[in-house]
């Protein structure tokens, strides 16, 4: 009998699983329930497609470059104004400017390069 008393997975997926399906089958439902429809809200396409925003925005990273997001919605890449898909890759750039800043940061802190915490280095 194992005594061990059971502990929540903390890297678990939040949310309701039942409407998470496999992000490799939402992929193509996604592009399909897009087409020729311009800029879809995400509350829409979570309930014409009964999965939830994360994996929305899972599928959109999945996509090859064929769908774009932003606060409007998402959209296929190819039926978007060519301005929207500057906006949407300098919003992307930007981004991981930042996060690369922040892994900098991190790593700095983590040699001891930087007396961030007010603690010996």
């Amino acid at each position: 009998m194992d005594a061990r008393i059971p502990q929540r997975d903390l890297f678990a997926s939040q949310g309701d699983p039942e409407r998470r399906p496999s992000v490799a089958a939402l992929v193509p439902q996604m592009i399909a329930a897009l087409d020729n429809r311009g800029w879809v809200g995400a509350k829409v396409l979570t309930e014409e497609l009964q999965t939830d925003r994360r994996a929305l925005r899972e599928a959109g990273h999945r996509s090859n470059g064929l769908v774009v997001g932003n606060q409007r919605g998402y959209a296929l890449t190819s039926q978007v104004s060519l301005e929207d898909v500057h906006k949407v890759t300098r919003r992307l750039l930007s981004q991981s400017h930042r996060m690369k800043a922040r892994v900098l940061e991190i790593e700095r802190v983590r040699h001891g390069c930087g007396d961030v915490m007010g603690g010996a280095a």
